[in-house]
């Protein structure tokens, strides 16, 4: 049993409060003086209608002490918790093996995680590595925890910005640019065609512009698209090909698949069965020009609009469609949508709408918005050409990164540090909260970087290897120990929880979090503790190896690949 597990056990007995609440509460004090476990009692003061001193002091006369739990100790409304080192260690050594944090939690329930999800026709930029990074770190957070996962990239493969695309594509493609550069050349496509439109919106939320001639060209395209005109769809057929190709190259690099690409298109009959199903039942409401729209009076949001002028489908037809396919298929327990904070109004209306319409598994459903990625002052804008493109995002990353190897004279793989920089950038911060990234910051060998937690790896390989001639065991643990052994224990058998938390808030910026504090306490460790040829070699050797198993496997719930030297 888990100490915080017991420390609530023992603590709901005497309570009768129950045991996850308290568990929710129990801290690890930083000084080690005040205990290895600490419980605030201040906490429970409202329940027990008694001041925190007094629980905490009450509590620890009637708590008796056991083989793991040594001593009690009550200080400023604190309950304190000391603990058997020895078994610490004994614990730690018996847990920590190869798999170390995988856990049966997600046993019989399947996750679905919608991710990446870029337009076909446009390139893949700097916009979409953040849902791309941090839904592909999910979905191994969630498998790593026992659950059945689904990954998801659905591609806008329909909407305004297809129709502009295919009507660009018949008025002035060069074929030959098309087969040499096609991200080249159908940015090119849109670019003139946006100029000719002359009108604004936001990248991946596009208006539609009432009495614009190019704009009603884009329209009727569509409206050819979803009436299966030959011609259009030939057009379509070609674009979705050339774009699928260079999403793939990048998808390569990150070295991030999927159980199921899929585009949007495919869901707009779907969508529309069930929109005119509710229109039937007096759910939605019709406008004489064929519109078809919700209103929520209860819940204060906007009317939304679920089909176009003469019954064309929108974005949120599709989606609902595929999510109604998606649950008859996978019957989920949970469906993650990843995806940029602006379209949390968007899913507010989804949700609502599968409820409206009788989905109970809307309830299942979850929105994980994130900011924006800021390169320098350069601004995403696909309808005038100036991007940053992913892909030689990650080329130069990579570049850069070969030159720091060169630099400082050492070993690894650049592709590897350069894409694992990237990630980490990404993936330390909050999803919520933007990111400014810099090259100079992200490849750094030292600080809160990847090539930092890479090197950390590698530190630890080094010195097994050095040690490989011996056949070592946990050896006899001493009866006495550094803090710093004592501080790297704790903080290897903190993994699991660490992996529940990421889990419970979405948030791998938790597992990013723990690793750096993983890699600091091991350096300090590695630098006042001396391994090869000391009197507790074996046991410290065990201790290098737990933090090598445990700091490797935090990194690939990352998706940040080791190498052995660095």
């Amino acid at each position: 049993m888990e100490y915080k597990e017991e420390i609530a056990k023992i603590i709901s007995k005497e309570t009768k409060i129950k045991k996850e609440e308290i568990s929710a509460f129990i801290e690890v004090p930083q000084d080690e003086k005040l205990g290895d476990y600490s419980v605030p009692c201040f906490k429970f003061a409202g329940k027990l209608k008694k001041n925190p001193v007094q629980i905490a002091e009450e509590l620890s006369k009637k708590i008796k002490t056991n083989e793991r739990i040594i001593k009690t100790e009550a200080k400023n409304g604190y309950l304190n918790f000391f603990v058997n080192k020895k078994l610490i260690f004994e614990e730690l050594f018996r847990e920590v093996t190869e798999k170390y944090g995988e856990t049966r939690l997600g046993k019989n329930k399947t996750v679905v995680i919608d991710f990446s999800g870029p337009n076909i026709g446009k390139p893949m930029h700097v916009g979409h590595i953040r849902s791309t990074i941090l839904g592909d770190s999910l979905l191994r957070i969630y498998h790593f925890s026992g659950f059945n996962t689904v990954g998801i990239n659905y591609l806008g493969d329909i909407g305004l910005h297809i129709g502009k695309l295919i009507a660009a594509y018949e008025l002035w493609v060069d074929k030959k640019s098309l087969e040499k550069n096609p991200v080249k050349e159908l940015l090119r496509l849109y670019v003139k065609f946006c100029e000719n439109e002359k009108s604004e919106f936001v990248e991946g939320q596009e208006e539609e512009y009432e009495g614009n001639e190019w704009t009603e060209k884009a329209k009727e395209k569509l409206r050819l698209l979803e009436l299966g005109d030959k011609k259009t769809c030939k057009i379509w057929d070609e674009i979705r090909k050339k774009s699928g190709e260079s999403f793939d190259k990048v998808y390569k690099m990150l070295n991030i698949t999927f159980t199921e690409t899929t585009g949007q298109s495919k869901f707009t009959e779907k969508g529309k069965k069930i929109i005119l199903n509710a229109l039937k039942k007096g759910i939605a409401k019709i406008e004489p020009d064929g519109a078809v729209y919700v209103e929520f009076p209860e819940t204060g949001l906007p009317r939304k609009y679920l089909l176009r002028k003469g019954g064309l489908a929108t974005y949120t037809s599709q989606d609902l469609g595929a999510a109604v396919e998606r649950y008859k298929k996978y019957k989920f327990d949970k469906m993650l949508y990843v995806t940029d904070y602006r379209q949390i109004l968007h899913f507010r209306h989804l949700f609502e709408i599968l409820k409206k319409f009788g989905f109970d598994f809307y309830k299942k459903c979850c929105h994980v918005p994130f900011g924006t990625v800021n390169f320098g002052k350069e601004i995403i804008a696909t309808r005038k050409g100036k991007i940053i493109l992913l892909e030689e995002v990650l080329l130069k990353t990579i570049e850069k990164a070969k030159e720091e190897i060169e630099k400082r004279k050492t070993k690894g793989d650049p592709e590897k540090i350069g894409v694992g920089a990237i990630k980490y950038a990404i993936l330390k911060n909050e999803p919520i909260k933007d990111v400014e990234f810099s090259w100079e910051s992200a490849l750094n060998f030292e600080g809160d970087t990847g090539p930092y937690l890479q090197y950390s790896y590698a530190r630890a390989s080094s010195i097994i290897r050095k040690a490989k001639s011996k056949k070592f065991t946990a050896g006899e643990i001493p009866e006495n120990f550094e803090e710093s052994e004592i501080a790297l224990a704790k903080q290897i058998k903190k993994f699991p929880d660490n992996i529940q938390q990421a889990i419970d808030k979405n948030n791998p910026s938790l597992i990013a979090k723990y690793a750096l504090e993983l890699c600091q306490i091991f350096n300090n460790f590695y630098h006042s503790c001396q391994v090869i040829g000391s009197e507790k070699e074996a046991f410290r050797l065990k201790l290098v190896e737990a933090f090598k198993i445990t700091i490797k496997n935090a990194l690939y719930l990352l998706g940040i690949e080791v190498m052995e030297e660095m």
